[in-house]
């Protein structure tokens, strides 16, 4: 029997349940081969679109990752500019407060109870943000 031909594909018919399509010839004792050439044919196209396939499939997976990763930088560069803008609005605060507590001690206004309610909201306002911001 001739089975080296077969080899080179990585499969060996004889050990395969499809041994229908092959039949012995009795004047020679070769295998003939009628057929297995179509299997293998199938076998060889079959595996081209699937590793076409894997590919595919490969390379959506890098532009999946690739489209995560430039979402996160943004997402990084956007945080931080934000919390650069915290920072900028919390010395903001301080300044005005400051400069509350300056003009309360000057300002006869702030000291009358006409306004008992815009000292602690603002104070408890500054709280908040303080608070909040941390």
């Amino acid at each position: 029997m001739h089975v080296h031909s077969m080899e080179r594909f990585g499969t060996n018919p004889l050990s395969q349940s499809s041994t229908s399509c092959l039949s012995e010839d009795s004047q020679d004792g070769n295998i003939l081969m009628s057929g297995v050439n179509s299997l293998e044919e199938k076998k060889l196209k079959r595996r081209q679109k699937n590793r076409a396939a894997a590919q595919r499939s490969r390379q959506k997976h890098t532009e999946k990752a690739d489209e995560l990763h430039q979402q996160h930088e943004k997402l990084e560069q956007d945080n931080t500019a934000l919390k650069k803008e915290i920072e900028t609005l919390k010395e903001e605060l301080k300044y005005w407060t400051q400069m509350l507590k300056n003009h309360e001690s000057t300002c006869p206004d702030m000291l009358t109870p006409s306004l008992p309610t815009q000292t602690p909201i603002l104070h408890w306002l500054a709280e908040e943000l303080n608070q909040g911001i941390q």
